[in-house]
């Protein structure tokens, strides 16, 4: 079984890495989005897996595991266990180290967004 739908799937590995792209921080999801990371016209299904790809990187980024989501411990743990070894080119995986410019804007964004909770 592939982590994305065939559609979805071809979609994703049209996507063109551009590593001179700086991150976006996306607050409601509390992780970092870059340009050439989404495409258009997913479906639903498939934007929903991608918004939890993006919230399991955060767990790398933040170096914490997994396991400290609150709400399933094990669910972001399985998602991205079942999609990084299926090798679809999705731009994402080419950000699991954050350079040091990366890391202290999503420290900064991080904190600004528990001192607002």
């Amino acid at each position: 079984m592939t982590y994305f739908a065939k559609y979805d799937l071809h979609l994703i590995e049209s996507l063109v890495y551009q590593p001179e792209l700086k991150p976006g921080f996306e607050y409601l999801k509390a992780c970092f989005i870059w340009e050439d990371e989404r495409p258009d016209d997913l479906t639903p299904e498939g934007y929903e897996k991608l918004c939890d790809l993006w919230i399991a990187r955060s767990f790398i980024h933040r170096k914490v595991p997994f396991s400290s989501w609150e709400l399933d411990p094990n669910y972001f743990e399985q998602v991205w266990s079942t999609a990084q070894p299926q090798a679809f080119k999705w731009p994402g995986f080419h950000r699991l180290q954050l350079n040091q410019e990366d890391a202290l804007f999503y420290e900064l964004e991080q904190a600004k967004l528990y001192e607002e909770l």
